[in-house]
C-alpha cells in the first residue's frame, strides 16, 4: 500500500512540474531587398513593408535595376550596447539590426535599413566596402516613408519653405534632418537626366561624392545648393488634383502615339494589342505604367478607379490573352464613364449652390 501511495505521489510530482520552455518562434519575410528576420511577425511585416517601398520606387520612379549580387538580412532584436540601427558588411554581405521601438521611430529605422541594405549591396556587388555618404542614406530612407505616406513630401516642402537651406557642408556629412537629405536628392534628380540619375546613383553608392558629381557639371555645391532648393519649393505641385484636371491627365496617359509605319498616330489600348511585341510599343507601355504609378496618388478621388483600371490594364498588357485585354479596357472605359458623370453631378450641384 505504501508503495501504491509512492508511486501516485510520484506521477503527481511529474505532471506538476512545469514544461520546458519553448524555443523562441522566429518570422522570416523576403523582399528583393533584403531578407528580414524577427521572433514578431507584426514587426517583420512593418519591416518588409519599407524595404518594399524602396524597392518599388528605385524601380519605378528612379529606373535602376533590381538588387543583384551580394545578399543583405535585416534582424529586429533589441541588443543591449548596439544602436538603433546597426549596419556592418560581413563575408561579402550586409547584416543589419534594427532595435524595434513606437512606429513613428520603427518607421524611420526600417526606411534608414533599407537605404543601408540597397546601397551595401551595391557597393559589395562591386568589390568595394560600403561608402555611400550619410546624407544619401538620410535621402533614400526618406523616399521610402514618402512611398508609405505620400503626404510626407508635401509636409516637407511646406515645411522648408518657412525655414532655411542648412550649410551644404552639415547637410553632406548626414547632420541636417531626413527632410533636408531628401530635398537635396529631389534637387539632384531635377539637375540629371533620368539615364544619368539612374548611372549616378550606384556611383555614389560605391563611393562618388555628391560634390564631385557637381563639379563634373562645373557646379559649385555651395552655391547650387540653396539656389534649387529655392526653385523646388517654388515648383511645388499640390497633394491632390482637381477632377477636370484629373480627368485631362488620365486622357493624356490613355492616349498612345507611336510611329507603326505610317507616321505619328494616336492609338487607343485595343489597337495598340496588335502590335504588342514590338520593342518601341514595349517599352512606351512600361514607361507610361511608371509614370502611372508615381502620379495616382495625386488623382482626385472621383477619379481614382478609373485610374487602377488603367494601371491594372498596363501591368497585363505583355502577358495577358487578348480578350482579357479587351475586357480589362472595357472596365477602364466604364470607369472613366462614371467619373465623368459624377464630375458632372458634383460640379452642377456646387454651381446651384453658389460655388
Amino acid at each position: 500500500m505504501i508503495g501504491l501511495l509512492l508511486s501516485v505521489w510520484a506521477v503527481g510530482a511529474s505532471a506538476a512540474e512545469p514544461p520546458p520552455p519553448e524555443p523562441p518562434r522566429v518570422f522570416f519575410a523576403e523582399p528583393r531587398i533584403a531578407t528580414v528576420v524577427g521572433e514578431r511577425q507584426p514587426e517583420v511585416s512593418f519591416a518588409m513593408a519599407h524595404l518594399s517601398a524602396l524597392d518599388r520606387y528605385l524601380e519605378y520612379v528612379v529606373g535602376a535595376a533590381p538588387s543583384q549580387g551580394s545578399g543583405a538580412r535585416v534582424e529586429l532584436a533589441d541588443v543591449v550596447g548596439r544602436p538603433d540601427v546597426d549596419a556592418r558588411a560581413a563575408a561579402g554581405h550586409m547584416l543589419i539590426v534594427v532595435r524595434p521601438g513606437e512606429t513613428l521611430a520603427f518607421a524611420d529605422r526600417c526606411a534608414e535599413a533599407a537605404a543601408r541594405a540597397w546601397l551595401g549591396r551595391v557597393a559589395l556587388s562591386a568589390g568595394v566596402a560600403p561608402a555611400a555618404e550619410p546624407w544619401l542614406v538620410q535621402a533614400l530612407a526618406a523616399e521610402s516613408l514618402v512611398q508609405l505616406r505620400p503626404a510626407l513630401a508635401d509636409l516637407w516642402l511646406r515645411e522648408a519653405s518657412l525655414s532655411p537651406a542648412p550649410a551644404y557642408a552639415e547637410l553632406a556629412a548626414g547632420r541636417a534632418s531626413m527632410r533636408e537629405a531628401f530635398l537635396l536628392w529631389r534637387c539632384l534628380r531635377q539637375e540629371l537626366s533620368g539615364p544619368e540619375a539612374v548611372a549616378a546613383l550606384p556611383e555614389m553608392a560605391r563611393g562618388r561624392r555628391f560634390a564631385a558629381l557637381l563639379a563634373a557639371r562645373s557646379r559649385d555645391p555651395e552655391a547650387w545648393w540653396p539656389l534649387r532648393r529655392s526653385e523646388l519649393l517654388l515648383s511645388r505641385s499640390p497633394v491632390s488634383l482637381g477632377m477636370r484636371e484629373s480627368s485631362e491627365a488620365l486622357d493624356d496617359i490613355a492616349a498612345f502615339v507611336f510611329d507603326l509605319g505610317a507616321g505619328d498616330a494616336v492609338f487607343t489600348g485595343p489597337e495598340l494589342v496588335p502590335h504588342r511585341r514590338l520593342a518601341a510599343v514595349r517599352q512606351g507601355v512600361e514607361t507610361r505604367l511608371r509614370g502611372l504609378r508615381r502620379e495616382i496618388i495625386r488623382q482626385n478621388p472621383v477619379y481614382h478607379n478609373a485610374w487602377r483600371s488603367l494601371g491594372l490594364w498596363l501591368e497585363r498588357f505583355q502577358d495577358a490573352e487578348p480578350v482579357e485585354l479587351e475586357a480589362l479596357w472595357r472596365q477602364f472605359e466604364r470607369e472613366r464613364k462614371d467619373a465623368r458623370s459624377l464630375q458632372y453631378e458634383v460640379e452642377t450641384a456646387l454651381r446651384a449652390a453658389g460655388g
